[in-house]
């Protein structure tokens, strides 16, 4: 798609969006959102306060500001306030207009000042990439009365030009049958801590089966930190992004987990440092969590590693594979994801790729890549 067709394109949905109406835009990375909102603001016009939530500060207190020169639009500075959605429990007050930025970050207790119409707004209007499937963020749209207005998928996206060509390699593995994992326990009766070797597999079948009996929320953080934490999963993941080659970047599972995976790190508890490495080509690897999975785009990444995903209800996972989708060219953008066998992480991978081509999706065995 070339820069006038998409100029084309971001003109057709400003001009779907009637003036003064609310509602949810769903379009797929790299189509421009931030600049169709700031366009349909300098086409309204609007003349009191503009509220702008964005997932981080760094968004909020630099990159919309930046924004709002780059399209020129700076004489709606003054009108401006942003705030993080962790901040946004704290903002009251009316306002000409409410942008939710990346809005599947809402939540019942950040949203409690809309919802109780301690914060309101002649129009407000919301935006992602990638839609929320979860019911009480659908419910807390329905709630605002936000109506989906405008809807660009990625596959779309990736259809008409806006989006790169991907392909996905899913690797699945399998639960290790090696009794090396010590269980340390107190015995009831006699109070003296006690031990038993298990393995991974028979770990796993076990809380599977006490699941069935009670599905607790402790159970199910369990279960979800066994698969992300996997021994044959680690050993899965340096397998395979030692081996890949050109600029690669891993979102692992955990701050432990990235640090084990690369040298160079960005995550909740470091600075900016490896990360700019990374986007000055200074270094051409790096690991994150979920930081860094939204609101950044890598250029030229050669391999995308993605050591977990989840049910991509939320589209958080969705939101990481695009980081790699930006146009270039011939370009083709290679996603890795990991999968354990026979366990809820296939559940999981299956509602994260039903938002992708199944034409484009390959799986592998990682024993055939280590053969």
């Amino acid at each position: 798609m070339t820069s006038k067709e998409k100029s084309e394109l971001q003109k057709e949905i400003i001009s779907s969006i009637p003036f003064g109406e609310s509602g949810r835009l769903i379009l797929a990375p790299r189509i421009g959102k931030t600049k169709i909102i700031i366009d349909i603001i300098k086409r309204d016009k609007p003349t009191g306060k503009i509220l702008w939530v964005t997932p981080t500060s760094k968004l909020a207190d630099t990159d919309i500001p930046a924004e709002f020169k780059k399209w020129k639009a700076k004489a709606y500075l003054p009108q401006l306030q942003t705030v993080t959605w962790r901040g946004l429990k704290n903002i009251t007050g009316h306002y000409s207009l409410i942008i939710l930025d990346e809005e599947q970050f809402i939540t019942t207790a950040n949203s409690k000042n809309l919802i109780s119409k301690d914060l309101t707004s002649n129009v407000l209007l919301s935006m992602t990439g990638t839609e929320s499937k979860t019911k009480t963020k659908r419910e807390l749209y329905k709630l605002l009365n936000l109506e989906i207005l405008y809807k660009i998928s990625i596959n779309k996206a990736v259809d008409i030009g806006m989006l790169s060509n991907y392909e996905i390699k899913v690797v699945m593995i399998d639960l290790d049958t090696n009794k090396n994992i010590k269980v340390e326990y107190k015995d009831k009766r006699t109070k003296q801590p006690k031990s038993f070797m298990t393995s991974e597999e028979d770990q796993y079948n076990y809380l599977t089966l006490r699941l069935e009996k009670a599905k607790t929320k402790y159970g199910l953080i369990h279960r979800r930190s066994i698969i992300g934490r996997s021994p044959s999963k680690l050993g899965a993941a340096k397998y395979i992004f030692n081996s890949l080659e050109g600029k690669k970047l891993v979102f692992a599972v955990s701050r432990e987990q990235a640090e084990d995976l690369c040298d160079y790190v960005y995550h909740g508890q470091t600075d900016e440092a490896d990360l700019k490495k990374f986007m000055d080509g200074e270094t051409n690897k790096i690991a994150m969590v979920n930081k860094g999975g939204t609101g950044y785009t890598y250029l030229n990444i050669d391999n995308l590693l993605i050591t977990q995903v989840d049910s991509d209800h939320n589209g958080l996972t969705s939101q990481k594979i695009a980081r790699t989708l930006l146009k270039q060219g011939d370009y083709k953008a290679v996603i890795w994801i990991l999968c354990l066998r026979n366990t809820q992480d296939e559940v999981w991978l299956n509602s994260t790729l039903n938002n992708f081509n199944p034409d484009k999706i390959e799986y592998i065995e990682f024993k055939d890549l280590v053969l």
